[in-house]
């Protein structure tokens, strides 16, 4: 992860004075290392001293690269508010794997970078080792990473945590879009609740409500703190089973935007036709909506009301599509078609 020099020579140096501990950094590596180091494969190449995670790509023959760097905003502070911070890897990890997979390739390696104020070794440890466990769950290498105490720049308590993914896939292996036809149908895969998008608005429901993060309000089978750290869900497995049965034409992950900020960037410049009726909607929504007067449309642009992931297939696969998806252990639903135009309509 962060690599540290240590030139103090015994007692407090000027840099710990001024706010950063080396011994604090390299305490930290050495709690995340065993993690870091349990998802690496024979792919990851040894290179002692490490100024950058080396991988071999291999099984490829036209290989193109995918990308995806995000971060997971405010929801960081509901960690910070709970002092639990494992599910915050999780949720890195899953959204930016979702990220690659909705380009059709195929994530292969994760890099992460977490800041803060004062580094506290056991949190940032917990929150590599959580990264760790959601790429040994997702057959990804976490190749390596950074931390950074920048005290001035993050207050006391204050942390970020970014990360990298980057997957391959064949150049004709590649969903764009293009193939996106009107009448194909629209697979709606679950989320399991707010993921890492509309945090911001989450958070001043609760705070405007004057409810505590430790409570269970009408509505909630659990306490909103966990009902807002539930990690954001991958689709690596379900996915790379649908495309190994049926043509999929598009692809989108759902997050900040929601539906309607999302999805046309998966349909080569078509439209779509929501049904509501069609899928399950997880009981935060419904929280957030209530409790803080959030008028519909605005849930439907800032939160993914359900649905996590979608797929486009011809309507005659549709079928088989769900299927596919439900005998890998996921609850998936045709939510719509694909029509003429640019726009996503909802109906009900």
């Amino acid at each position: 992860m962060g690599k540290h020099e240590n030139t103090s020579q015994g007692g407090t140096s000027r840099y710990e004075a001024a706010g950063v501990s080396i011994n604090r950094g390299d305490e930290a590596v050495d709690l995340m290392r065993p993690a870091l180091e349990a998802t690496h494969g024979p792919e990851v190449v040894s290179y002692p001293g490490g100024f950058a995670g080396l991988y071999a790509l291999q099984g490829f023959d036209d290989p193109i690269l995918a990308s995806s760097i995000d971060g997971v905003g405010t929801k960081v502070l509901v960690a910070r508010a709970l002092g639990q911070y494992g599910s915050i890897g999780a949720d890195i990890v899953n959204h930016c794997a979702n990220d690659v997979l909705a380009t059709g390739a195929r994530p292969l390696f994760f890099l992460d970078y977490v800041a803060s104020g004062k580094l506290e070794p056991g949190s940032v440890a917990g929150i590599v080792r959580g990264a760790a466990e959601a790429c040994g769950a997702l057959g990804i290498a976490l190749i390596g990473g950074e931390t950074a105490e920048m005290p001035g720049l993050y207050g006391a308590g204050d942390f970020d945590v970014v990360g990298t993914c980057v997957g391959a896939c064949e150049r004709g292996e590649a969903v764009t879009g293009e193939r996106v036809e009107v009448g194909d149908a629209v697979i709606g895969l679950p989320s399991n609740g707010l993921h890492t998008n509309g945090y911001t608005l989450a958070r001043e429901v609760v705070e405007d409500a004057g409810l505590s993060y430790f409570e269970t309000p009408e509505g909630l089978d659990r306490t909103i703190g966990e009902e807002y750290l539930v990690p954001h869900r991958a689709y690596v497995s379900e996915i790379m089973a649908l495309r190994e049965s049926v043509d999929v034409h598009g692809m989108a992950h759902i997050t900040g935007g929601g539906l309607p900020g999302n999805l046309p960037r998966a349909l080569g410049g078509l439209g779509t036709r929501l049904n509501f009726a069609f899928w399950e909607e997880p009981p935060v929504f419904g929280f957030i909506r209530s409790r803080g007067g959030v008028a519909e449309e605005e849930m439907r642009r800032v939160f993914n009301l359900g649905v996590g992931f979608c797929a486009v297939v011809r309507e005659a696969e549709s079928g088989k599509a769900l299927e596919v998806l439900r005998n890998v252990g996921c609850e998936a639903w045709r939510i719509g078609e694909v029509v003429e135009g640019g726009d996503v309509e909802f109906v009900s």
